[in-house]
């Protein structure tokens, strides 16, 4: 119960990071930057949380991966709002996202937990191994931030000495983009390259 509301508490923090990264002041922006690294920490806790306590189910499973998908959603939606990136960007990792959760959603239905329904060793690695989700996490862990940071700093910097960082800083920005919606695509077209075999079973039967 305690894990499942800690990872609900990610959306009153992931409102709060979009509603100051909207704002005009440098505070603010910089306390959305803080904010995101925060939200994106709980999403750790929930967790060691539910692990330590015993209290891991199928329930906290899935809201687990809900809450994580708004939140990755609504920061790249954020983000192209803000001019920050691409509007292609949010579209792939939303279009991915549908894809992905509509097959796991049947695999539940036939009794499967969410990270079990891969049957081939390449993408149980890809999709359910933990140092693959963790380095996913990671990416976006960086990335987010690093996009609020940029955010924040190019008003601030343009017209000063400072300035001269911001291109290098900018580079640096799409580079993790890059390597971001990389892992995305890498992490989900397995999923769907393997739920074949769930249409395969429906033409069958």
């Amino acid at each position: 119960m305690l894990a499942n509301a800690v990872t609900l508490s990610r959306l009153i923090f992931l409102a709060f990071c979009v509603y100051l990264l909207h704002l005009p002041a440098f505070g603010a922006r910089l306390t959305a930057f803080v904010l995101i690294i925060f939200t994106i920490f709980i999403d750790a806790i929930d967790g060691m949380i539910a692990r330590r306590r015993g209290s891991v189910s199928a329930l906290g499973a899935v809201l687990d991966i809900a809450i994580d998908r708004v939140v990755e959603n609504v920061f790249w939606i954020t983000f192209v709002t803000l001019n920050l990136v691409p509007l292609w960007v949010a579209l792939v990792v939303v279009t991915r996202g549908i894809l992905t959760d509509a097959v796991r959603g049947f695999a539940m239905g036939l009794g499967l937990k969410p990270f079990d329904m891969m049957k081939t060793s390449w993408g149980r690695w890809l999709v359910s191994q933990r140092f693959m989700r963790g380095l996913y996490g990671v990416t976006k862990a960086v990335t987010f931030p690093v996009l609020a940071l940029v955010h924040a700093l190019v008003p601030v910097w343009q017209g000063t000495p400072e300035a001269v960082y911001l291109p290098a800083l900018r580079v640096a920005a799409d580079v993790l983009v890059a390597i971001t919606i990389a892992m995305n695509l890498l992490r989900g077209i397995p999923v769907l390259i393997e739920s074949r075999r769930f249409f395969f079973a429906d033409r069958q039967a």
